[in-house]
C-alpha cells in the first residue's frame, strides 16, 4: 500500500511538473504611450504631431516572459529617443499622426507570436504598415525575436556564427519564396496582385523578417499590401501566406 501511494505521488508530481510550463503567457497591462505635441499652443494651423503606441507586456515571473519585455522595452526606449524627435522635425509646422497597435497571434508554452500594425497619416503618406513578433519561450534570448531558421531547426538556438546564420537564412528565404509564389500562382482566393512578378517578389518579401505565428504555431508569411497596391484605400489589409510547418519541413 505504501509502494502504491509514493508511485502515484511520483505520477502526480510528473504531471504537475509537466503542465506548470504548458499555459499561455498571462498578459499585464500594455506598454503604453500617447505623445500629442501642438507645434504652436497659440496657432493651431501650424500642426499637431500625435505618436500613439501600445506594446503586449507579459509576466516577467513565467517562462520566457522577462526577455520578450525587454524587446518591447528597447524598442519603446528607441522608439521614444529617436523615432518620435524624428517625426517631430520632418513634419514640423503639419499635422502627423502615428498609431501602432498589436494583436498576439500565439500564445502557448512553446512561442508567443505578435502582429503589429502601424498607421501613419502625414502630408507626405497615408499608410498602414505590419511587422510580425515571434519569441521562442524555451530557446530565446533576451530582448531578441525568434529566426526563421531557429523556426525551422536549420540552426541551433545557440549558433552565433554568422556564415552558417547567412547560409541556412538564405536557404529558408529560397524555399518560403518558392512556396508562397506557388500559392499566388493558384491564387485560390482570386487576390488581384497587379504586375507582381517572381522577380518582384525577391525585393519586397524577406520571409526570414515577414513572418508571424498563428494560434497552433504554424508561420504565416506576409506581403505588406502597399508594396503590392498603389491606392491607399487598398493598403490596410495585409496579404497573408499560412504554411504549415509540417509541409515546410517536408520541403527540406
Amino acid at each position: 500500500m505504501m509502494m502504491k501511494r509514493v508511485f502515484a505521488a511520483i505520477l502526480l508530481f510528473a504531471f504537475l511538473s509537466s503542465t506548470a510550463h504548458a499555459d499561455p503567457l498571462p498578459l499585464l497591462d500594455d506598454y503604453a504611450g500617447d505623445i500629442v505635441i501642438p507645434y504652436d499652443d497659440t496657432d493651431p494651423s501650424a500642426g499637431v504631431f500625435s505618436y500613439s503606441y501600445r506594446y503586449p507586456r507579459v509576466d516577467e515571473n513565467v517562462d520566457g516572459g522577462a526577455g520578450i519585455n525587454a524587446f518591447y522595452q528597447d524598442l519603446i526606449d528607441y522608439t521614444v529617443n529617436f523615432t518620435v524627435p524624428m517625426f517631430q522635425d520632418a513634419f514640423e509646422g503639419e499635422d502627423s499622426s502615428t498609431v501602432i497597435s498589436y494583436t498576439v497571434t500565439c500564445n502557448n508554452d512553446d512561442y508567443f507570436s505578435v502582429l503589429v500594425k502601424t498607421e501613419r497619416i502625414n502630408p507626405d503618406r497615408s499608410d498602414c504598415v505590419w511587422k510580425g513578433h515571434v519569441f521562442s519561450r524555451k530557446h530565446g534570448s533576451a530582448g531578441y525575436t525568434y529566426s526563421l531558421p531557429k523556426l525551422l531547426g536549420l540552426l541551433d538556438p545557440d549558433e552565433n556564427e554568422e556564415w552558417i546564420q547567412d547560409f541556412q537564412k538564405e536557404k529558408a528565404d529560397n524555399l518560403i519564396r518558392d512556396m508562397v509564389w506557388d500559392l499566388i500562382e493558384e491564387n485560390k482566393s482570386g487576390i488581384d496582385y497587379r504586375d507582381l512578378t517572381e522577380e518582384t517578389l525577391t525585393y519586397i518579401f524577406f520571409p526570414e523578417e515577414d513572418f508571424y505565428l498563428d494560434e497552433n504555431g504554424d508561420p504565416v508569411f506576409y506581403i505588406q499590401p502597399g508594396d503590392v497596391y498603389a491606392e491607399a484605400s487598398e493598403q490596410e489589409n495585409l496579404l497573408v501566406f499560412p504554411l504549415a510547418l509540417e509541409d515546410i519541413l517536408d520541403e527540406l
